[in-house]
């Protein structure tokens, strides 16, 4: 079954060519109006991951987040759901055929994002663990600080202005600063920005309308093609200066079933934009796949 989408002209599903490397065969020029979502059953990790594509994965962890970022060879996870999310996003690496970890980025202490990471840095190696300089005195974050110490990987916490990059994915750190103070947690978010091609992804963890203003009277680039929407669509952050600053084609919204943080004033500033909403509780796993030109969706059910 397929659901049809008018957005922008650069953007057509990938899907066709999820097949694997092709050998430096060209990717074929292809001119369309329309984005084809479609509803599949899980794919192999040949067909998910070939060699001249960046492939971000947002996965159904409820109120919480986990994203898999996949470019050839390397890969990144960002964050994990909460601690019972653990094996659930251990085995959706597994299943796409992933056996080591270029980084994980725990974007900040909360435990529906770093929850679940112990499970995957006891069970899988990993090389960097990027995360924000600001301690969070719990359970689930504890848990998390010994299982990175246990894992021998390197700590990095990067500040805005820092770069470096997955494969052939350009990823630009912009937040958090050195110099800030901020009462709630979430604002020590690290946000990422990728540019993979012509292509761009802002990842803004649960940063909020605070972070959104600094960023907005800074001077780095926030336009993106697609953006995850942060703190799971609450009305704290997304605001209409910021969305209309990322102007993005397609937003991704994290969220459990009956969405505690899910705002609908978020969703109607996000289709004012206007971009196209898709939603964990909604749709399942979301996997979006650049070329460095065009992007696609494949999603894991149709949304009611």
């Amino acid at each position: 079954m397929k659901v049809q989408y008018v957005l922008f002209a650069l953007l057509i599903i990938m899907f066709a060519l999820l097949a694997g490397c092709s050998n430096g065969v060209p990717i074929p020029e292809v001119t369309a109006s329309e984005i084809d979502v479609t509803v599949v059953s899980p794919q192999s990790p040949e067909e998910l991951t070939p060699c001249d594509l960046l492939v971000v994965h947002f996965l159904d962890v409820g109120d919480g987040d986990a994203i898999l970022l996949v470019q050839g060879d390397y890969s990144m996870l960002i964050d994990g759901g909460a601690p019972d999310m653990g094996t659930k996003v251990f085995q959706y690496l597994r299943s796409e055929g992933i056996a080591n970890l270029n980084y994980l980025v725990a974007t900040h202490p909360f435990a529906d994002h770093v929850g679940g990471l112990p499970d995957v840095l006891r069970r899988m190696s990993v090389s960097n663990v990027l995360l924000p300089m600001i301690y969070h005195d719990t359970t689930a974050y504890n848990s998390f600080l010994r299982a990175v110490e246990d894992s021998g990987a390197e700590v990095i916490a990067p500040f805005a202005g820092e770069k470096f990059t997955l494969g052939t994915a350009n990823i630009t750190i912009l937040a958090p600063n050195p110099t800030d103070e901020w009462e709630h947690r979430a604002n020590y978010s690290i946000v990422l920005h990728v540019v993979f091609g012509q292509t761009s992804f802002l990842l803004m963890g649960d940063a909020m309308r605070e972070v959104e203003a600094n960023l907005l009277n800074s001077e780095v680039t926030l336009s993106a093609d697609v953006l995850k929407v942060a703190r799971h669509g609450a009305s704290s952050a997304s605001t209409r200066g910021f969305l209309d600053a990322v102007n993005p084609s397609i937003a991704v919204i994290s969220t459990g079933q009956g969405g505690d943080f899910l705002s609908t004033e978020v969703i109607r500033r996000l289709e004012d934009v206007p971009a196209h909403v898709f939603r964990t509780d909604l749709h399942g796993n979301i996997i979006i796949t650049s070329d460095g030109i065009r992007l696609g969706v494949t999603i894991e059910r149709e949304g009611r």
